[in-house]
């Protein structure tokens, strides 16, 4: 999904008295669910609204039809919330891939909802059933399986002579686990945000900081490829420096002069701790979303 795509924010539905329809990353469970919690009333309700779900660019897009059914979640805005709310909502979703539109629910009370745009163009890919989970997005399924079975590869390598296929093999797999971070980063935060402030925000995710102290042992810092001057220390108290260093070690892989042999283990000693904690967080998404 080009970043263009992801500039514009939504407008605000017509009606915001109306109740919001949710079926994707906004979900109770999902990532992006904190960020409306505060403005939302106690009560949720589990409902399902006319249509078929598809998805473009990895995100979940309702078409409204009589062919199926799409099932989710109605939420209600605190009273006086409700452009505060809607405003959140818009922020979050780009434009580009959505639109509002009012929904008839099966509780039988209309709400808006976040419909398709451009159902036509991007070659958008019927889901086939009615509920879209996090496992959808193939970066969390085979994605996260690449990464694994690419660190199972290296370390059956034997050194010395493969030495730098080992050192390129961890690096192919620390970009791809990178890019599966960055999707996660914008269910959590909102693909319409800017993707380094994103980024940034990993650290923030609810857990996180239990996840980095359990998960990172060593001690290291690494420079800025481009300003030798600025360093950055993993630290397994701090999940703010563990994500700056790690991002760091995934920014110098693209500056000329850092593939040398001894920066094997920097990589890929990253690449398996930032993988297991990637891994155990999308697993405890996941139970949340089965406990809805």
């Amino acid at each position: 999904m080009s970043e263009a795509d992801q500039s514009k924010g939504m407008d605000l539905p017509q009606n915001l008295a109306l109740p919001l329809f949710v079926y994707g990353a906004l979900k109770p469970g999902m990532p992006a669910f904190e960020q409306l919690r505060s403005l939302l009333s106690p009560q949720v309700d589990k409902c399902e609204t006319a249509g078929e779900l598809f998805v473009r660019d990895g995100l979940p897009l309702l078409k409204k039809n009589d062919d199926g059914r799409v099932e989710g979640f109605l939420l209600r805005w605190i009273p006086g919330k409700e452009s505060q709310g809607y405003a959140a909502v818009c922020d979050f979703e780009p434009s580009k891939h959505y639109q509002w539109d009012v929904v008839d629910v099966s509780s039988g009370i209309q709400a808006n909802a976040l419909v398709i745009r451009y159902p036509n163009k991007g070659n958008p890919q019927p889901l086939f059933r009615p509920v879209w989970r996090l496992t959808d997005d193939a970066a969390f399924g085979p994605g996260l399986d690449a990464v694994q079975q690419m660190v199972k590869e290296i370390d059956q390598m034997p050194e010395g002579g493969a030495g730098w296929t080992r050192f390129f093999r961890s690096q192919m797999a620390y970009l791809l686990l990178w890019s599966i971070l960055e999707r996660l980063s914008a269910l959590c935060f909102g693909p319409g945000q800017d993707p380094m402030q994103r980024i940034k925000r990993l650290h923030q995710l609810p857990g996180m900081e239990e996840l980095v102290r359990q998960n990172v042992k060593r001690t290291d810092r690494v420079s800025d490829a481009r300003n030798p001057e600025a360093a950055y220390k993993l630290d397994g108290s701090n999940a703010k420096k563990c994500f700056d260093y790690y991002y760091q070690v995934r920014s110098n892989l693209s500056h000329r002069g850092k593939g040398v042999e001894n920066e094997f283990h920097k990589v890929n000693d990253s690449l398996k701790e930032l993988l297991v904690i990637t891994q155990q967080h999308i697993c405890k998404l996941q139970e949340q979303e089965e406990q809805q």
